[in-house]
């Protein structure tokens, strides 16, 4: 009964404690309750009852092992990895000893330490001080597993299409810091890469961050592309950063290939009546430069204006000799299936307009964690020319607009968004003149309140490439959209999909969160909408959330496909095993 009382009280005591800030904070799962109680009951503190306002004496960082007492697992484990040492959390609390307690302040510290990977778990609580106008600040937070394997498979009735492994060490002597080993297997390739990364450099709000990969040709044994990135930013770590920067650079030198069962699909001419069976495969060598610095303005209505320049080079070929197959059919597939060229050079100018305020839900994306979601307004414009002056192939006038509203629906979410993009070509001929991209994408997603055992997720999107110079497609089918199809089944430039999942909550085995999921997907890629034809598909899978590992679920989708397409939608490989399994982390669609 004693027990009872005090978690009573602590509930109580922490809804009073957060009341500043109650608009879309949800209430603690039984995990993270568990977790509050017994760190409270260890520390000997109590839930400091209306804080706002009283000056903070201290910070207490209370780092937890990644498996505690609770956990199926002998404590000696610990050993083998590293913990987050208390100065790394320390140095991202926004609030201050000897300032007055700001519970917004403190809900952006959670926010923050959340997109930290090496956290699972993170809870902020106000303690009681030395005295009534006196507070300290509780810091929780679970360590995952620094040595990790982590591992992506998806396979079908045809064979595994796509294996992924990360071998990684994501917390480098207690700094956070990230070092990885990378292995990715496709059918006619394999990768192997490293990549770095470091949340913050000698203590500063600098993040550095480097990758590289090499592919192989798995018949050859020779390599036959790279790719990866290197970049350097000073974000916008709070609301009262004023300014941020950052510098980028990212290139790709590798033979891109669609896959379709487990094999490179083919593509069939229409305008040729053999089965041309070309290898849907090209050369592909990007490479993009881009410097930005961005001035941020406002508190709960924030705006940033951000200015900078971009190089981005493209260019696409034929990756094998298509001498031996017919002109005309060689002639469609570049036309149908290859980029298109193109080298941009110039500066850009970008607004941003939104609402700093969130909500705080569980059992979303994740499971028994908290999760935090930006709502209300979030609006975006960009202009940014592209001049031959500067080394560009062309001259055009790109824009970029986007439009999002995101509310709390109950412990849910409702959340709309609309996106333009149109790029004004011109030249020395009046023809010439002419938009020469252009796009609309609009999507809603509504994830109601919990209710019963778990709760729905609807999403949705419709996207028209009305004008497509750069001969740009979309793929759809395989472990997100359209589950059930082999992956990348259905293409064109124009898709529309739906997804309605039913998720159940969680409930703890071991200590870690299991759930299951019902879903039915529908959709299709085309080139035009009058050649639109939906296809659906149905199935069910199981969410697994371990928090000694990951804040991200580990998912298994068992998709079966209603619809069985025409040979028009997917020429040269219309066979559709009538089962998929998935094995991923993250959800199918997350938000």
């Amino acid at each position: 009964m004693k027990r009872l009382i005090s978690c009573g009280f602590i509930a109580v005591a922490l809804m009073r404690a957060s009341s500043a800030s109650a608009a879309g904070r949800t209430s603690y799962s039984p995990y993270e309750q568990a977790t509050v109680e017994e760190v409270l009951h260890a520390r000997h503190v109590q839930v400091a009852v209306a804080p706002e306002g009283k000056v903070v004496e201290g910070i207490d960082v209370v780092p937890l092992e990644v498996f505690e007492k609770r956990d199926p697992v002998p404590g000696f484990v610990n050993i083998f990895h590293a913990t987050s040492r208390v100065y790394v959390i320390e140095r991202q609390v926004l609030q201050r000893p000897g300032t007055p307690y700001d519970q917004a302040v403190v809900d952006e510290t959670e926010r923050n330490l959340r997109n930290l990977a090496q956290l699972s778990l993170v809870i902020c609580i106000p303690v009681e001080g030395s005295d009534s106008s006196h507070v300290r600040l509780l810091v929780i937070t679970k360590d995952v597993w620094s040595l990790r394997l982590a591992q992506d498979l998806l396979a079908g009735a045809y064979g595994v299409e796509e294996y992924s492994m990360e071998a990684s060490e994501t917390n480098l002597a207690g700094t956070q810091q990230v070092v990885l080993g990378r292995f990715v297997y496709l059918p006619q390739s394999y990768t192997l890469g490293v990549q770095f990364f470091s949340p913050r450099v000698e203590g500063r709000w600098l993040t550095l961050g480097a990758n590289a990969n090499i592919e192989i040709n798995r018949s050859s044994g020779k390599p036959e592309g790279s790719y990866g990135s290197v970049g350097a930013s000073r974000p916008l770590f709070s609301t009262s950063t004023a300014w941020s920067a950052g510098l980028s650079t990212n290139w790709v030198d590798d033979i891109a290939r669609r896959y379709v069962n487990a094999a490179v699909a083919n593509y069939d001419a229409p305008a040729t009546p053999a089965n041309d069976r070309i290898p849907y495969e090209y050369r592909r060598r990007t490479f993009v430069e881009t410097a930005a610095v961005t001035r941020s303005y406002g508190n709960e209505h924030k705006t940033d204006l951000s200015f900078g320049g971009e190089m981005n080079l493209r260019v696409y070929r034929d990756a094998i000799d298509l001498s031996g197959y017919d002109p005309v059919a060689v002639q469609q597939f570049n036309s149908a299936v290859l980029p298109v060229s193109d080298t941009r050079v110039g500066p850009f100018l970008q607004l941003r307009h939104y609402e700093n305020r969130f909500a705080s839900l569980l059992d979303a994306d994740t499971l028994a964690l908290q999760e935090n979601y930006r709502l209300g307004l979030d609006a975006w414009a960009r202009t940014y020319p592209v001049l031959r002056a500067l080394g560009s192939s062309r001259d055009f006038i790109g824009t970029y607009a986007a439009l999002q509203y995101s509310e709390q629906l109950g412990d849910g979410l409702v959340r709309g968004s609309v996106e333009l993009m149109n790029e004004f070509q011109t030249g020395q001929n009046q023809a010439d003149n002419r938009i020469s991209d252009a796009s609309v994408d609009a999507s809603l997603r509504i994830m109601t309140p919990r209710f019963g055992i778990g709760r729905l997720v609807f999403d949705s999107s419709v996207y028209n490439r009305y004008r497509n110079y750069s001969n740009e497609l979309n793929f759809l089918g395989g472990d997100t959209r359209l589950r059930g199809y082999p992956t990348s089944f259905f293409s064109g430039k124009d898709f529309v999909v739906a997804n309605v999942e039913y998720r159940s909550r969680s409930i703890e085995i071991l200590s870690c969160q299991i759930g299951g999921a019902l879903f039915y997907d529908v959709g299709s890629a085309f080139n035009g909408f009058d050649h639109l034809r939906p296809y659906d598909s149905a199935g069910f899978g199981i969410r697994a959330l371990f928090p000694q590992l990951d804040r991200v679920v580990f998912r298994v989708d068992v998709g079966f496909p209603l619809t069985r397409p025409l040979p028009s939608d997917a020429p040269g490989d219309p066979a559709i095993p009538p089962i998929a399994v998935v094995f991923a982390f993250r959800q199918a669609f997350p938000i």
